[in-house]
């Protein structure tokens, strides 16, 4: 406006100078500086205005001017004056559209910057996004191949993706296929203020889910990952209708799959409404499955363990059933083949004593006869002792290791050091039977492999523990053989110890010994 009006005024200054100044002198040169103004202003209206008014004036003022100087010179000045006017207004034109064309490539050029810059932002961004969900699912997925406590994972992972969403409350459903409504509320969550959100974890641990039924249950029904704007403002989400403030608002769970079966639920909740994100839910769902294996291993180790329990427990009644046995033929053989051999050396002998001399072909018979009972009954008596010893039921623990390591030390020829100290011989008759065979094993073990010369033995009770304590001065036992699990004695033994809650450790170094430690509990 400013120079629009200034455009005008010179105009104006310019033709009166030109008509009271006589033609010789003036000739409309000044009028360019019309156009110049307009150059200045940017408008293009100001610059053809300039040279068509420029011209006008200058042609008027030929007329209104005082006379002066030749004509045809007048005349060719007022021409170039009108020459140099549209020269200059083209030149004006053209500089005002180069500025104008200038202006346009630099603004073009500064909104793709923008725009460039926005979108490396935004790429910028995602990758920042994309990294921390690789990191949180690596992060994830190691924690779901440690073999950590399966409680301690959850716990972990129920802080990692709280960390990550930036939300304080998370929580773990577990699914109980026998149980009135199958999804259960356990006790592993991370809450990041407890006070705070006290009342929600009460209800949530006092609510139970069927499916299609709260958030949980929706993701139970469907098996992928659900989100809820506002758990106040949604129709299904009981919880809220249990208490006038919950002390949440959005909320979003994902599905703990093995396989396809949806086996636990984990939900996390804000204090302020939040809109969906697709992308952290997607990555939820590879976590879920990740988490899987968790439970999955779980439940793999526990099916190990009752395994390993139910094969313990067949051993312990088939050993059970095997002394069984072996008392009965023990005191069949007692009762009657010790009789039978009994009887039939009084017969012979009597038979004997008849012939007399009468029949000595005969006595003599009698006489061998009688000699092979002799030497009968001690086998038989042998054999009872091996089948079950009458000592291991009449007299307890320290009397049978007694006896047996004395009978030991008979029939091998090996000195047998013993050191009995049991502050308390009542000792039920299953964990003295089970400690006697183990101690029966680790002697026949000297005798085959350990060509030792001397054992010692000790059996002592501290701590509701009965330890036994057999060392011998032999070859030793190579380690890889203890651990190769190819020797039945040798596992024999440690799983008639572990029946009784006890184990059986070996200590040995080649040519220094060996030293078997057993140890049971008393009840």
């Amino acid at each position: 406006m400013l120079l629009t009006t200034v455009w005008i005024l010179l105009a104006v200054f310019i033709f009166l100078a030109d008509i009271f100044i006589p033609t010789g002198v003036a000739d409309g040169m000044l009028y360019v500086a019309l156009v110049l103004v307009g150059l200045l202003s940017g408008n293009r209206r100001l610059i053809m205005g300039g040279a068509i008014l420029g011209t006008l004036l200058i042609i008027v003022g030929f007329f209104l001017s005082p006379s002066g100087g030749e004509l045809w010179k007048v005349l060719l000045n007022r021409f170039l004056s009108i020459f140099t006017l549209w020269m200059t207004a083209i030149l004006c034109l053209l500089q005002n559209r180069s500025e104008k064309e200038l202006a346009a490539t630099h603004l073009n050029m500064e909104e793709r910057v923008i725009d460039r810059t926005l979108q490396l932002n935004e790429a910028n961004r995602l990758l920042q996004q994309e990294s921390a969900f690789v990191q949180l699912h690596k992060d994830i997925a190691v924690a779901s191949n440690e073999t950590r406590k399966v409680t301690d994972t959850f716990q972990y992972c129920l802080r990692r993706i709280c960390n990550h969403a930036g939300w304080p409350v998370g929580h773990l459903y577990l699914v109980d296929k026998n149980a009135k409504s199958p999804l259960v509320s356990s006790t592993i969550w991370h809450l990041d203020n407890l006070d705070q959100f006290e009342t929600f974890r009460a209800i949530s641990e006092a609510t139970a889910f069927d499916p299609g039924i709260g958030l949980p249950g929706r993701v139970l029904e469907s098996g992928k990952p659900a989100w809820i704007i506002d758990v106040t403002q949604d129709p299904n989400f009981p919880r809220a209708k249990l208490s006038h403030n919950i002390g949440v608002k959005a909320g979003f769970a994902f599905p703990i799959l093995i396989r396809e079966e949806v086996v636990g639920i984990m939900e996390f909740f804000s204090e302020e409404a939040a809109e969906p994100k697709d992308e952290l839910l997607e990555i939820m769902a590879h976590i879920g499955a990740l988490l899987g294996r968790v439970i999955e291993r779980q439940r793999a180790e526990q099916e190990d363990r009752n395994s390993r329990e139910q094969l313990l427990n067949l051993y312990h009644r088939l050993e059970m059933i095997q002394e069984e046995e072996r008392t009965r033929i023990a005191r069949e053989i007692h009762d009657e083949l010790a009789q039978v051999l009994t009887a039939l050396k009084l017969e012979i002998s009597l038979l004997k004593k008849k012939l007399g001399d009468q029949a000595p072909a005969l006595e003599k018979n009698a006489e061998m006869l009688l000699g092979l009972v002799d030497q009968t009954i001690p086998a038989v008596k042998e054999l009872i002792h091996d089948l079950r010893p009458p000592i291991l039921d009449d007299f307890g623990l320290q009397e049978t290791i007694s006896w047996q390591g004395k009978e030991f030390e008979r029939r091998t020829g090996i000195h047998c050091d013993l050191d009995l100290n049991l502050m308390n011989s009542e000792i039920d008759s299953a964990r003295t039977t089970a400690m006697f065979r183990i101690f029966q094993e680790t002697l026949n073990n000297v005798v085959r492999h350990a060509h030792a010369r001397h054992v010692k033995v000790s059996l002592e009770d501290a701590s509701n523990m009965l330890t036994l304590r057999v060392e011998d001065d032999g070859i030793g036992i190579d380690s890889k053989h203890l651990l190769n699990g190819k020797s039945l004695g040798i596992m024999g033994m440690r799983e008639r110890a572990k029946v009784w809650g006890g184990q059986v450790d070996f200590q040995s170094e080649p040519q220094k010994g060996t030293t078997v430690v057993v140890q049971i509990t008393r009840s």
